[in-house]
């Protein structure tokens, strides 16, 4: 859920009178990477693993997922959250 918060705004003029009005906003929370499995966790050299992303957004907005290796190549599946990864 968003953060919210509360704004008090005080407005003078010249001869001193003032207006005071709250206002408030909110903070779009970021994303939570809850689990990422990597099936099997050890490959064989051009062997497949299966990434899988578990996450959330705290306001419920949609996400989107990016998976890069330091090695080998990784391709997208039809889950968003779910990526291969093959082994160099």
């Amino acid at each position: 859920m968003a953060k919210e918060v509360t704004f008090s705004v005080t407005v003078r003029d010249a001869v001193g009178n003032v207006s005071v009005v709250d206002a408030r906003g909110a903070v779009d929370e970021p994303p939570i990477i809850d689990h990422v499995i990597v099936d099997p966790p050890m490959v064989p050299s051009g062997g497949l693993a299966r990434v899988t992303i578990i996450a959330r957004d705290p306001e419920n907005d949609a996400l989107s997922f990016e998976v890069r290796a330091s090695e080998g190549t990784m391709e997208g599946t039809s889950d968003p959250n779910v990526f291969l990864w093959r082994a160099p």
